[in-house]
């Protein structure tokens, strides 16, 4: 008996440990931004170097050539003049949304890096918008397939993307039939 009860207090330790450390490293920072890369980055300066930073939880279409561009291509069957323009269009509103010098609360943890070698966060604007959750709400983006999304961050993206649709906004509305087959989501 005495020795599950000390096991069950080091197991209830290290979780608490764990707990501690995942939680440390998810951290919330004023950063300002250099430049919109695409849809879906921001470059900002973050310890004296520019770092590209991925809106998480999002994706959003290509703007130029590059191997994920290509994986579209291949995947929808559609050639470069077609999924280019998407990915214009998805730039340009982010950048209508933040310009260089513009101040955000970005959230996430800062020593963790994607595939390409992005920090995913979660951004706000000065008037308390999310840009990830506004991409999506405004039909330039939808909220990404790969990788694991929070469940509450989840449930708002997948709402936001469905009325986005519905109601043939942003890319929904300008090139629903390419954006349809882009995304591989049903109109």
């Amino acid at each position: 008996m005495r020795k599950s009860t000390i096991y069950l207090s080091s197991s209830t330790l290290l979780f608490t440990l764990l707990f501690a450390v995942t939680t440390v490293s998810a951290e919330t920072l004023s950063l300002v931004v250099e430049k919109v890369e695409d849809g879906d980055t921001i470059v900002v300066t973050l310890k004296g170097k520019s770092e590209r930073l991925q809106l998480q939880g999002i994706d959003a279409p290509e703007d130029v050539e590059n191997a994920k561009l290509t994986r579209d291509i291949k995947v929808t069957g559609l050639g470069s003049a077609a999924l280019l323009p998407l990915g214009v269009a998805a730039t340009q509103h982010l950048r209508s949304l933040v310009k260089p010098g513009d101040s955000l609360q970005m959230s996430g943890n800062f020593d963790q890096r994607d595939r390409y070698g992005r920090i995913l966060v979660a951004a706000v604007d000065a008037a308390g918008k999310s840009l990830n959750e506004l991409m999506v709400q405004n039909g330039y983006a939808i909220m990404t397939r790969y990788g694991a999304v929070e469940a509450d961050l989840k449930g708002r993206l997948e709402k936001l993307e469905s009325e986005a649709i519905a109601s043939k906004r942003g890319l929904w509305g300008e090139r629903r039939s390419t954006a349809i087959a882009w995304s591989g989501l049903a109109n």
